[in-house]
């Protein structure tokens, strides 16, 4: 739930829009999601997750410790790499 100053411009309207908009509720002194909610970006939602700056692609992991990068952006290959 706290905030590090460096995120607070983006995270702070953020919650406070999804807690509006029932999106997100408190409870217990945790943020829960109460249905699915689509961020624009991997960063967008760390961020809002952690409440700090963040790059989504390298906190985002699967339960191998794979980052969002390495299953997704890390496997596109090119005409030249193929």
């Amino acid at each position: 739930m706290e905030v590090a100053p460096s995120g607070a411009s983006l995270v702070n309207p953020q919650r406070e829009k999804l807690l509006s908009a029932g999106i997100i509720e408190e409870r217990d002194g945790d943020y829960y999601f109460t249905q699915d909610y689509l961020f624009n970006a991997p960063s967008t939602a760390a961020a809002f997750v952690l409440g700090r700056n963040a790059n989504g692609w390298v906190e985002w992991k699967d339960k191998n410790d794979a980052t969002l990068s390495e299953l997704h952006r890390d496997t596109i290959t090119t005409d030249e790499d193929a």
